[in-house]
């Protein structure tokens, strides 16, 4: 599959919620400015005759169009689609793609299935965001993202939410969560997300920024692995170089570190950080949604 180029391309933000999602939606996107430069997809899991009305109760709460999902319908920045009623929703090449369920699939996982199709096609430009709701729907999903090397976020309580922790609660508990934060303060952390991205082809047309914080990512590798060795005896130096900086970046660009230098400062003072960076380079990316059910349903999609 031929992709976007990387200075082309904006984050896509998969957006799971079930019961109680309505406010913790208000939450989110009053906290997103009019043109926050990505996509929104909404997949939940509320009744039929809500879900029919979703686009428009979210319309009240964003400056953006907000547009319920067609097959083949392509994803635009500054855009938020909605998962129609009695559907399946997954996306191919940054086109959303729509298939009725199998009446003999009762069980079904549909944030899980959305935010595995969405970490298979966009890697590092896809986002993950569990909100309000039962059971652990998004969990698989999340991992699936963050193995990708995109961003995962959860809801946590701030006293006016979530209404059922549940979703949230389970993601956080699998450890695949890089921001656990109350909805409405999620947009300023994925509005520097994706000013990360643009930076680089703000700055230069050639994409020079970029390049430089490869080439200082290299020349301070030795340094994160030292740092690396000493917290947890583990050795990365032989880890894919492709890999290890793509990584690197992820934890620079979440946590808006200005420079390598500043980066690195932060993991010889919190060994919190060292052990969360530890944990992103073990992923293993091989055994997401190994042996699960609906597994198979989305492989088939």
């Amino acid at each position: 599959m031929t992709k976007v180029s990387y200075l082309g391309k904006f984050p896509i933000v998969g957006i799971g919620a079930s019961a109680g999602g309505i406010p913790a939606m208000e939450g989110f996107f009053r906290g997103l400015p009019a043109r926050p430069h990505m996509a929104f997809v909404i997949v939940t899991h509320l009744n039929p005759a809500r879900q029919s009305l979703l686009d428009e109760v979210v319309s009240r709460y964003t400056e953006m169009p907000v547009l319920v999902a067609e097959d083949g319908m392509p994803t635009e920045p500054n855009h938020v689609y909605v998962m129609p009623a009695n559907a399946i929703l997954t996306i191919k090449e940054g086109r959303l793609q729509i298939r009725r369920p199998d009446a003999a699939n009762r069980e079904r996982k549909p944030i899980d299935i959305f935010l595995g199709a969405l970490a298979e096609d966009q890697d590092e430009h896809a986002v993950g965001v569990i909100l309000s709701g039962g059971d652990g729907d998004g969990t698989l999903g999340a991992k699936a993202i963050k193995e990708r090397g995109g961003l995962t976020l959860a809801q946590v309580s701030d006293g006016s939410g979530p209404r059922n922790p549940d979703m949230p609660q389970s993601a956080i508990s699998s450890g695949m969560i890089d921001l656990a934060l109350p909805a409405d303060r999620m947009g300023e952390r994925l509005v520097a997300f994706a000013r990360a991205f643009r930076v680089p082809l703000e700055e230069t047309k050639n994409g020079a920024a970029d390049d430089r914080l490869e080439a200082d990512l290299q020349r301070a590798r030795v340094e994160i692995c030292a740092l690396l060795r000493s917290h947890s005896g583990h050795d990365f130096s032989g880890y894919k170089s492709k890999t290890f900086i793509r990584r690197v970046k992820r934890h620079m660009q979440i946590l808006q570190m200005p420079s390598v230098e500043s980066y690195i400062g932060l993991l010889q003072r919190d060994a919190n950080e060292v052990t969360a960076l530890f944990r992103d380079l073990l992923i293993n990316v091989t055994n997401f949604f190994r042996d699960t059910d609906h597994s198979r349903l989305w492989r088939t999609l």
